[in-house]
Order: structure tokens, then sequence, then C-alpha cells
């Protein structure tokens, strides 16, 4: 269902489990946007969260776009980037990430 495998879960209740999927689409907005084009990195972050926050169970801890290496932040995507966020569902803190290629 997009819900990334973790342990953790096991602690959302159906309705909690349904508002998780937030995450998943979030990362797929910026997927679809990089590849549409957008290399600025604050456009696409500032999209995610946009969109995180429309769910009102999620709490958002951070979402990041990152050099895949040093892990710094980026203000362009130039080639590969990390995007990652963490993000609360009731009391349950979720994380998920997925690596990106500018060019495809």
């Amino acid at each position: 269902d997009g819900l990334a495998m973790s342990s953790r879960n096991a602690y959302l209740s159906p309705k909690e489990r349904g508002a998780a999927l937030i995450l998943y689409r979030a990362l797929s907005l910026a997927k679809e946007m990089i590849k549409a084009g957008e290399r600025d990195a604050m456009t696409v972050l500032r999209e995610m969260t946009k969109l995180i926050e429309r769910e009102r169970m999620a709490k958002i801890d951070y979402v990041a776009l990152c050099h895949t290496e040093t892990l710094e932040d980026l203000e362009n995507i130039e080639d590969r980037a990390l995007i990652a966020l963490a993000v609360k569902i009731g009391k349950t803190r979720l994380i998920d990430n997925c690596l990106i290629r500018a060019d495809g």
C-alpha cells in the first residue's frame, strides 16, 4: 500500500495507517516534480510539506532533500538526491526515504 515496512506500523490504528500513506504520496510527489524538471530543492520541499500538512493526523518532524553521500541539505538538485522525511501519525514516528536521479 506504499507504507514503509517497519515494526512501528503495528502501533498504528487502521485510521492512522490510512493517514500514514501521506508519506508515500509526498515522496511520490517529489519524484514526479524532479522527473518533470524541477531542480529547486526548496520548491520541492515546500510542495511536499503542503501535501503532508493537509493530513490532519500528520505532524512533521522533518522533510529534507540531501546529497546522497554527505547528507548535506541541497539547494539545487543536479544529479542524485536523497529525499527523507519523518512524520508523527498519532503517537507513532514514521520515517521514509528514497533516492532520486535528476536525469530520470
